[in-house]
């Protein structure tokens, strides 16, 4: 399971970054809309200076779409874009009437999104930077000239200020908007990785007991092993202990198929590569060797008649996760089981079939085993979703259960 990567404290998310950038966008245009329509309100500005800025703030916007797009935009660098921003609509509100404009409230837009986009002590500086901004345009500016009486002159001001306020809210609101958007998706996307990293965490836990009891369990069935060999050439061609003995023998064989696969899944990654085979080929394989821990099943493997074979390398866990589910089978089923194999390209379906009572509704992870505790079917399902694969049950016609399990063939990295 691949974890959400932690975001670098040094960095702002490329998405933030671009919200950014959107919102500066708006606002050159809203600076340039403004200064451009001025002049049908008999209010006369400095074109020539406060264009230039708005061309300058457009090119700044531009510049930190470069380096985005470069991978360049680091914490430092989008804060000093956002004080530019500052820097100006200062410029442009000295030479349009300094604090008395009704736009000067516009420099709150780039402290807003400082505080949402940046660390703290970045928007503190941002704060001081503004505050230190707002002082001088108290002192130092132009006074706007307008060629009205005094009531028009309050209502362009009046005006002014609600047009101010419907501009800021929406560059807010969309900002706000789309970022808490992103952010609620951060949180299920965690979310889910803590759940996954729970369950990592449980099958972890029983993998090492397994692993433990194999260990555990080597010892006293090698012996048992041993002792069985002594008590069969002791008996030999004893029709009352013979048969009892030759049952000891196959079920102390199957133990040590068991135990082996164990130790095979364990030591897989560090041995050398695995063994590359046909699918057709590790199909039968997988086939044969389960047959061999149920030799009092009947059973039967069914491949596609004329299949387009693929080279694929073998994988202890999948060999796991297969032989999980025949053993479910086998035990709620022993007369009928049918593994069905079929794929094309990019799929391979493998289908369990059994006869046996089916999925109980009110157990429907048991297997079809009433009395089963269905964690081979739980560590199936957790193994199958690390390859991309399904798990799914759905009852047999003419009853019991079919299993189904469809997992990519680049899961068992097939060769085209």
């Amino acid at each position: 399971m691949t974890l959400p990567q932690l975001p670098d404290p040094a960095q702002v998310p490329d998405e933030t970054q671009r919200r950014l950038i959107l919102s500066r966008a708006f606002l050159v245009a809203g600076e340039a809309l403004v200064v451009l329509l001025a002049p049908l309100f008999s209010i006369h500005l400095p074109m020539a200076p406060m264009l230039a800025i708005i061309g300058l703030h457009g090119l700044l916007n531009l510049a930190a779409l470069h380096r985005l797009r470069q991978g360049r935009s680091g914490l430092l660098v989008v804060a000093l874009e956002l004080g530019a921003d500052t820097v100006a609509i200062a410029t442009l509100v000295y030479f349009s009437g300094g604090y008395a404009n009704p736009f000067i409230s516009l420099l709150l837009l780039p402290l807003i999104l400082a505080a949402v986009a940046l660390p703290a002590r970045h928007a503190w500086i941002m704060t001081a930077w503004v505050a230190v901004l707002y002082s001088l345009l108290a002192r130092y500016y132009q006074p706007l000239t307008l060629m009205v009486d005094s009531q028009a002159a309050i209502d362009l001001h009046l005006a002014g200020m609600w047009l101010n306020f419907l501009f800021t809210a929406f560059l807010v609101a969309a900002f706000l908007a789309r970022l808490m958007r992103a952010l609620r998706q951060q949180d299920a996307a965690l979310a889910l990785a803590r759940e996954k990293a729970l369950r990592d965490e449980h099958l972890f836990s029983l993998g090492m007991q397994a692993a433990t009891a194999a260990h555990d369990l080597a010892t006293p069935l090698a012996t048992l092993s041993i002792s069985v060999g002594e008590l069969e050439r002791e008996f030999a061609g004893d029709d009352q202990l013979g048969p009892p003995l030759a049952v000891m023998r196959s079920q102390t064989e199957r133990m040590k198929a068991v135990l082996g696969r164990l130790a095979a899944a364990a030591g897989a990654q560090s041995h050398d590569p695995r063994q590359v085979s046909s699918l057709t080929d590790w199909l039968s394989f997988l086939y044969e060797a389960w047959r061999l821990m149920w030799p009092e099943v009947r059973s039967n493997l069914i491949l596609p008649e004329s299949p387009q074979d693929r080279r694929v390398t073998e994988d202890p866990m999948l060999v796991s996760v297969i032989a999980s589910l025949l053993n479910n089978a086998a035990r709620a089923s022993p007369q009928d089981v049918v593994l069905e194999a079929s794929w094309d390209a990019r799929t391979l379906v493998l289908r369990i079939l059994d006869r046996g009572p089916g999925m109980p509704k009110d157990e429907p992870e048991s297997g079809g085993q009433s009395a089963g505790w269905g964690v081979g079917l739980r560590l199936a399902r957790a193994a199958l979703e690390r390859y991309a694969g399904q798990l799914d049950m759905t009852p047999r016609p003419g009853g019991g259960l079919a299993v189904t399990v469809s997992l990519p063939l680049a899961a068992l990295e097939a060769e085209t």
